[in-house]
């Protein structure tokens, strides 16, 4: 039960995903958190996101931004090693505390949707961004939608944010794998749990292409708004969740 469970937490997160340009993984963290515990949690979404960010990548290649991707990737790349080696020495909830916080006032950032830019992005910015952005995301297991307000502001819609965001991902979720087992972090369970969650993020992944070509950029910006907000609540209150534990 805990894998079909699994495998059907990752078709819906990534179907939603690949429509709104990420956010499967800040929606999946308090699930896995409480069915597998968090220190799972990082790993199991790495192995599920190098299984599902291919075929997403595949099927958007002709969409895939390298203006953007050969500053993002070596910054992500770097981050990925050094946020793996962090998870094993520190504690991340704070830092997905404030991570909530950004993501939860992104809607008034942009005034509700009304505003096309808030901020004007330069591309040499992605290689520092690369960098913190896989560095947190080794610490929490996922800040996709980080990114997505500096994709937005440099003008990347629809296909190409998702084809450029996959792209990137996975060779950032590689390096982070590779540096887990480098790590002693990853487990079988982690191994069979991802590989469970990987398969239902490519079902999801498929159907939701089919209903790509519906959606306009308009749409599609107003959904990538929306599950940044959304993914900052989840996350804010798994942290505030975390620290009444503690």
């Amino acid at each position: 039960m805990l894998y079909l469970g699994l495998i059907l937490t990752g078709t819906l997160a990534w179907f939603i995903s690949t429509l709104t340009a990420g956010g499967a993984a800040m929606l999946v963290i308090p699930v896995l958190g409480l069915m597998l515990g968090v220190e799972l949690v990082a790993p199991v979404l790495s192995v599920a996101t190098v299984m599902a960010n291919p075929a997403r990548a595949l099927m958007f290649r002709r969409f895939i931004r390298m203006d953007v991707i050969r500053w993002l990737l070596p910054g992500s790349l770097i981050g990925a090693i050094a946020g793996s080696w962090l998870l094993s020495r520190s504690n991340p909830v704070w830092i997905q505390l404030i991570l909530g916080i950004f993501l939860s006032s992104i809607l008034l950032q942009y005034r509700w949707g009304k505003s096309d830019r808030s901020f004007t992005v330069a591309n040499w910015w992605f290689l520092p961004l690369g960098i913190v952005v896989a560095s947190l995301s080794a610490l929490t297991g996922a800040t996709g939608p980080v990114l997505n307000p500096f994709l937005l502001n440099y003008g990347l819609i629809k296909e190409h944010m998702v084809g450029t965001k996959s792209f990137n991902s996975l060779f950032m979720q590689l390096t982070k794998v590779g540096a887990y087992m480098s790590l002693g972090i990853m487990s079988n369970q982690a191994w069979l749990a991802g590989v469970a969650l990987g398969v239902g993020a490519i079902a999801g992944a498929y159907f939701a292409k089919r209903q790509f070509v519906k959606i306009s950029a308009a749409q599609f910006r107003m959904g990538v708004l929306l599950m940044m907000t959304v993914s900052g609540v989840v996350m804010l209150a798994d942290a505030i969740r975390r620290l009444m534990v503690e």
